[in-house]
């Protein structure tokens, strides 16, 4: 079921995207990465059933990729969030990314929705 799924993840710290990456990736999923905005803006035109923006990523930069992918894309975008940050109204949904169990959970969740 997940095996068909495809995941973009984008970040602006790599070794945050590599970990990421195959965090998502013991889902079963296919996963696109991304760091930071040229190969960002390249990615959010690819199709996929999940945006995943890491807490890396710049508050207006996370709103400017959303914006690019609703025009290619209805899927939901989950914006990882540092402890005490608040999602951004344009992200679907939003998770502290300090518990990568939390991440992955979120992730199982949406996907199977």
């Amino acid at each position: 079921m997940m095996s068909r799924k495809r995941i973009i993840c984008i970040s602006w710290n790599e070794a945050l995207s590599k970990s990421r990456e195959l965090l998502l990736r013991s889902l079963g999923v296919t996963v696109l990465s991304a760091l930071y905005r040229q190969q960002a803006i390249s990615a959010c035109r690819e199709k996929a059933d999940l945006l995943v923006l890491g807490h890396s990523v710049p508050k207006e930069e996370k709103r400017s990729l959303i914006r690019c992918f609703r025009e290619h894309s209805d899927a939901p975008v989950l914006s990882l969030l540092q402890t005490g940050d608040r999602k951004l109204p344009e992200a679907t949904f939003g998770v502290e990314s300090s518990k990568p169990e939390e991440v992955l959970r979120a992730v199982r969740e949406i996907l199977t929705d």
